[in-house]
C-alpha cells in the first residue's frame, strides 16, 4: 500500500510539473445553452454566441436538443476576440427525462429511444458520444429528480455531471425526500466513481431576464488548459483540471507539493456578484463572508477555514478530498444567500491512476 501511495504521489507531481511547464491558464466557459432551434428559447445561435462572447467567456457549447449545430455555421460578432471559441456539441435528450451534453462531437448523435432502464440510457449516451469523438456530461440529474445515484453507479466511461444547473426548475438543493446534487456527488465518489462536477446556466432566454426564466450567466466552469481549443478544453475537463462556479472566482485551486491549495480572487468575485444574472442559493441566516471547506468520503467535512485562502495536506488523506468555497451575504427579506465554487476531487486510491 505504501508503494502504491508513493507511486500515486510521483505521478501527481509529474502531472503538476507538466501543467506548470505548459503554462496553463484559466478559461471561462459554458457547456449548456439553447437557441430558437429547440422551440422553447428566444434567441438565434448568433445572438446566444454573442452574449457569451461579450460577457468575457472563452468557450461555449450550443447544446441543442437532439440537434447538432456546426460551429462553422454560426457567425460570431465582427472583430470577435481570438480567445473565444465554439465547441461542437448537442444535448442528447433520451427517455425518462435523461439528458446529457455530448461535448466536442463530430456530428449528430442519436440515442436509443426504446431503452427503459435509466442506467442503460445513460450508458447509451456515453457510448454513442464516444463513437462521435466526444465526451459526455450528464445534465441536471435533479430536474424532476430524473436520475438517482443507483442510476449512475453502473455506468462506465462517465466522468462529468452537472452539479449545478441554473435553470429555475432544477432542484440542485434537493428537498425533504430527495438528496441534493452535492450529496449525490459524494455518494458516487464514496462508492468509487471517478466523476467531476460541472456548473452551467442551461440558458434559454436572452431577451426576457428575470428569476423565473432560465437566463445566461448563472453557472460556468473555469478550465485550466495549456491552450484554448476544443480538444484541450475537453481533455482538461475529463482530467479534472477545472472548477465549477455560480459566482465565486478563484486565483488558485489545485495540488502543489502534496497539498490541496485554494485561494479566492476577492476582487473578481465581487464583480461577479454585482451581476444581475446571478442567482444565489437560499440558506438559513449565516455569517457573511468567505468559507473554504474540504470534504472527504460520505461528505464528511475534513477542514473549515473562514477566509480567502486555505490548504489541506494530502499526506495520509482519505480516498478523496474536494474543496467547496462559498460566499454568504444577507438577503433584504431575511435569511442568507450563498454563491459557490466547487473544486474537483483529488484521489488517494486507484482512481488516481485511471485515465
Amino acid at each position: 500500500m505504501k508503494i502504491f501511495r508513493n507511486l500515486t504521489l510521483i505521478l501527481l507531481g509529474l502531472f503538476i510539473l507538466q501543467n506548470c511547464a505548459q503554462k496553463s491558464v484559466w478559461y471561462k466557459g459554458n457547456t449548456h445553452a439553447h437557441t430558437v432551434i429547440c422551440g422553447h428559447a428566444d434567441s438565434s445561435p448568433e445572438v446566444v454566441a454573442a452574449w457569451y462572447h461579450d460577457h468575457g467567456y472563452n468557450f461555449l457549447i450550443l447544446s441543442e436538443h437532439n440537434h447538432f449545430i456546426d460551429p462553422d455555421s454560426v457567425s460570431l460578432p465582427q472583430n470577435s476576440r481570438t480567445d473565444f471559441i465554439l465547441i461542437p456539441g448537442e444535448e442528447v435528450s433520451g427517455p425518462k427525462i435523461i439528458h446529457s451534453t455530448a461535448m466536442n462531437i463530430d456530428g449528430l448523435v442519436t440515442s436509443d429511444k426504446t431503452l427503459e432502464i435509466k442506467a442503460r440510457i445513460i450508458q447509451d449516451h456515453v457510448d454513442i458520444t464516444r463513437q462521435a469523438g466526444g465526451k459526455t456530461i450528464l445534465n441536471h440529474p435533479n430536474y424532476r429528480y430524473a436520475v438517482a445515484s443507483e442510476d449512475i453507479m453502473p455506468v462506465t466511461g462517465l466522468y462529468l455531471f452537472e452539479l449545478y444547473n441554473g435553470h429555475p426548475l432544477v432542484e440542485n438543493a434537493g428537498d425533504s425526500t430527495h438528496q441534493s446534487t452535492e450529496s449525490l456527488w459524494d455518494e458516487l465518489l464514496t462508492h468509487g466513481m471517478k466523476i467531476f462536477a460541472v456548473s452551467s446556466d442551461d440558458a434559454h432566454y436572452f431577451v426576457t431576464l428575470d428569476s423565473a426564466h432560465s437566463n445566461p450567466g448563472r453557472g460556468w466552469v473555469m478550465v485550466k488548459s495549456p491552450e484554448l481549443s476544443a480538444k484541450t478544453i475537453t481533455e482538461a475537463m475529463i482530467s479534472g483540471s477545472f472548477y465549477a462556479s455560480n459566482g465565486v472566482i478563484l486565483k488558485e485551486c489545485g495540488v502543489v507539493h502534496n497539498t490541496y491549495q485554494v485561494q479566492i480572487d476577492a476582487l473578481k468575485t465581487a464583480r461577479e456578484l454585482n451581476s444581475p444574472e446571478l442567482s444565489g442559493m437560499w440558506v438559513d441566516k449565516t455569517k457573511n463572508g468567505f468559507k473554504i471547506e474540504f470534504f472527504g468520503p460520505k461528505g464528511l467535512v475534513l477542514s473549515t477555514v473562514l477566509g480567502s485562502s486555505a490548504s489541506f495536506s494530502l499526506k495520509n488523506a482519505p480516498s478523496y478530498v474536494r474543496p467547496r468555497i462559498s460566499f454568504s451575504r444577507s438577503r433584504p427579506g431575511g435569511g442568507s444567500e450563498e454563491f459557490y465554487a466547487w473544486g474537483q476531487p483529488v484521489f488517494n486510491d486507484e482512481r488516481q491512476l485511471q485515465e
